[in-house]
């Protein structure tokens, strides 16, 4: 097992972060996000090209007019309530 990391802020004699390390962390920060927004548009481009979202299908063109934030959402609600279901059908047996 790996030894927790003791976060600068968390140490009694801490008096905050410089300038630069302020610097460095936004900059790792926003590198991090480009990253991943690169990856969830290489998968999301890959689904439409090989999936079956075509882009002339219904999905496709339902699909192509969402933000990856309203996929997510509406993936988020759909998944809920079919867990929600199967769990009623399964207690009613």
């Amino acid at each position: 097992m790996s030894n927790p990391k003791e976060l600068p802020h968390e140490k009694p004699a801490w008096t905050g972060y410089t300038l630069d390390e302020l610097r460095y962390l936004r900059a790792y920060t926003a590198a991090r996000i480009e990253i991943n927004r690169d990856r969830i548009e290489r998968n999301v481009a890959g689904l439409k090209d090989n999936g079956p979202v075509s882009k002339g299908g219904l999905l496709g063109k339902v699909l192509g007019t969402l933000s990856y934030i309203d996929i997510a959402l509406l993936t988020y609600k759909v998944g809920s309530k079919a867990f929600k279901t199967i769990r009623l059908l399964r207690g009613k047996r």
